[in-house]
């Protein structure tokens, strides 16, 4: 038996995809603005850019290792977030 994605998780793939192929300078600037960029991001796209960026291991000096919920603190940690 196939089970479907609910629209909200099928919208989070979505804006994981699309995040992936910008620039991490981008992502980052999308998490930092205060303003959450004039309402365009919503909280389900500035998580995807987290991800995006926690996959890359922006901001850290090398390659961490950790598991992905270590590895976003460590993350969210470096950039100030």
């Amino acid at each position: 038996m196939k089970t479907r994605l609910s629209t909200r998780r099928a919208k989070f793939y979505t804006l994981v995809r699309q995040a992936h192929e910008q620039p991490s300078e981008c992502l980052l600037a999308a998490l930092k603005d205060p303003t959450r960029n004039l309402g365009r991001f919503n909280v389900l796209a500035r998580l995807a850019c987290l991800r995006i960026l926690v996959c890359r291991d922006y901001g850290l000096a090398q390659l961490s290792g950790l598991p992905y919920p270590q590895r976003k603190k460590a993350v969210r940690a470096a950039l100030g977030i």
